[in-house]
């Protein structure tokens, strides 16, 4: 009869550890996953904040300025009317009203300008 038991309970115990690895493998892809999304949303956050800061002082007219802060680890970049960030193999994308953008600088980690000159609007470090 003890017998019986050990090997019961060593039948059961052997399920519960599957049971935990395979819990465990669902639970590291799901996060590489929820990760990966994540990083994907505050891309385009970032491209947002900078899209909304360009449109608004292209429209505002020549001399207006705005200053943001460009998050280390992001890239920004500017294709026509669209404003793409880079970061970790994620991107970030937000239109534009204008294609009259140019990036002086905007540096990883510091606070960048952007600047109405004449209809033109320039982005440089602060």
């Amino acid at each position: 009869m003890r017998g019986q038991v050990s090997f019961e309970f060593f039948i059961v115990f052997s399920f519960l550890i599957l049971f935990f690895f395979v819990s465990l493998m669902i639970y590291e892809d799901e996060r590489e996953s929820a990760d990966a999304l994540l990083s994907s949303m505050d891309a385009r956050s970032v491209a947002s904040s900078f899209s909304g800061a360009i449109n608004g002082v292209y429209e505002c007219g020549n001399g207006c300025s705005y200053t943001l802060h460009l998050k280390e680890g992001y890239s920004l970049m500017v294709y026509g009317r669209v404003v793409e960030v880079i970061s970790n193999s994620q991107i970030g994308q937000a239109p534009l009203v204008t294609d009259r953008v140019q990036i002086q600088s905007a540096t990883p980690g510091r606070y960048v300008l952007v600047r109405n000159n004449n209809g033109v609007v320039e982005l440089h470090d602060a």
